[in-house]
């Protein structure tokens, strides 16, 4: 037996559209947080920038060299907390990346079991209720029902649907798994910005405390100088929880859009096909993460078309 080499292995991983779709699912979640430091230490530079303008137009002697210590002490506040920066950058890589597969995770038990039975071995249907998508997860208990049914009879013929089901006609909103989703999505954004919030307070209070060094004088317009500085400080705190939140609920919905009409295009060909249209098969456009496991629920109906004799009455 030849050894796949961790290099070919790991080159194979990307060449697979749902691995693909995880990675940039990783990618999207570890985005919303750069943009959001890249914000930030702009913000930053204007501030700290705007400071040594006043310095210079109060102290006699403020140099270019004195100007760049001040720069470089501090930004020494936020360099020493690069650490924990990247350490969160990753984190919410993989974060985006079980999200990732709690999206996939419903089409992959369906192929993995129809790949299963399309290779003749004996395995139960179990989707996981809690995490899946309720239309899908309800008529496919039903339908592979009816599929094993056939099955055993050797026989196709066509099923009575609930009037539930035949009623839908456009992609569903899964009000209940979105709700599941969103919580994940707004916990990660809360966390994100207690981070950010921690690091603009030490940012801040550096930046005040060596201001005051420097400019050691009783003169009453630097305190309120400062303490209006305060409040443009808290302004970039809110902006940035803004843009943490709102980029993670945007993303929320971004990535309910990239499985919710592959939802109905599963259930639109299962039920098709028991009202009697037995070559119907799953037609994705435009979700390329999920067409690999169309294809093995594909491979199953031929399967089983194969399997069975049609009953015309």
């Amino acid at each position: 037996m030849f050894k796949v080499s961790p290099k070919k292995r790991f080159s194979s991983f990307f060449k697979n559209e749902d691995s693909r779709f995880l990675l940039v699912c990783g990618l999207k979640f570890s985005g919303v947080y750069i943009v959001s430091v890249a914000f930030i230490y702009y913000i930053l530079w204007l501030i700290v920038s705007i400071n040594s303008v006043y310095f210079e137009s109060k102290i006699t002697g403020f140099t270019p060299e004195l100007r760049d210590a001040f720069f470089e002490t501090i930004f020494s506040f936020l360099y020493r907390l690069l650490p924990e920066i990247l350490m969160i950058f990753v984190l919410l890589f993989f974060a985006g990346i079980f999200v990732g597969k709690v999206l996939l995770r419903p089409f992959e038990v369906m192929a993995k079991y129809a790949q299963a039975r399309t290779q003749g071995e004996a395995v139960t249907y179990n989707p996981d209720v809690f995490s899946d998508y309720k239309l899908l997860t309800r008529f496919s208990e039903f339908f592979f029902l009816y599929i094993e049914n056939s099955l055993s009879e050797k026989k196709l013929s066509k099923n009575t649907i609930p009037s539930i089901f035949l009623k839908i006609h456009t992609p569903p909103f899964e009000r209940v798994f979105f709700i599941h989703f969103l919580v994940i999505i707004i916990l990660i954004s809360v966390l994100t910005d207690l981070f950010l919030f921690y690091i603009l307070t030490e940012v801040r209070n550096g930046l005040i405390d060596l201001s005051l060094e420097i400019l050691s004088t009783k003169d009453l317009t630097i305190g309120y100088f400062f303490e209006n500085q305060s409040h443009i400080l808290e302004t970039v705190t809110v902006a940035a929880f803004l843009i943490i939140t709102v980029g993670y609920i945007g993303l929320c919905f971004h990535l309910y859009s990239k499985i919710s009409g592959a939802i109905f295009g599963f259930f639109a060909t299962m039920r098709s096909f028991m009202k009697g249209n037995y070559q119907a098969r799953v037609h994705l456009v435009g979700y390329a993460h999920i067409r690999p496991l169309s294809r093995s629920l594909n491979k199953f109906l031929d399967h089983v078309e194969r399997e069975c004799s049609i009953d015309n009455k």
